[in-house]
């Protein structure tokens, strides 16, 4: 009877080890680097179709793509993200869940930094810069495949 309860005891103590396993398993991720401008003709070029629902949401008709990193962060893990002129953004894995990853994104030139979190399969745009000549810099973050 007690090799039973030993066995039980330690079949417990695995299964509650496996989703701390799981959640420190990289992640990975996609940050592109957009400039949007408020004037001009409107348009989405090549490559960012997929974001098309989100940006038409913004006050930026026109939009170009300035960067692209792909990483396999875990949590705890910056990114840093460089934007075209100089500036910087870095891009911390917070936490990584089954159902979702969190970033923290820091933008020390705006003296900015955001908590998002973003779904498996899903991504989120975030302005970065404040706006220049009516146009600004911002980041997409896609969180798994």
């Amino acid at each position: 009877m007690r090799s039973i309860w030993t066995a039980a005891w330690v079949a417990v103590a695995v299964l509650a080890c496996l989703p701390a396993r799981a959640a420190d398993a990289p992640v990975p991720v996609r940050i592109r680097v957009l400039q949007g401008f408020r004037q001009g003709a409107p348009g989405l070029p090549p490559g960012l179709e997929d974001l098309k629902g989100q940006l038409s949401s913004t006050a930026y008709v026109r939009w170009e793509q300035a960067g692209e990193v792909q990483a396999s962060m875990q949590p705890g893990r910056t990114q840093p993200v460089s934007l075209p002129g100089g500036g910087s953004v870095s891009v911390k894995l917070v936490e990584a869940r089954q159902g979702a990853a969190t970033f923290e994104v820091s933008a020390p030139g705006s003296r900015t930094q955001s908590r998002v979190t973003v779904p498996p399969g899903k991504r989120i745009v975030q302005q970065v810069t404040a706006e220049q000549g009516g146009s600004a810099w911002f980041v997409t973050i896609k969180a798994g495949g």
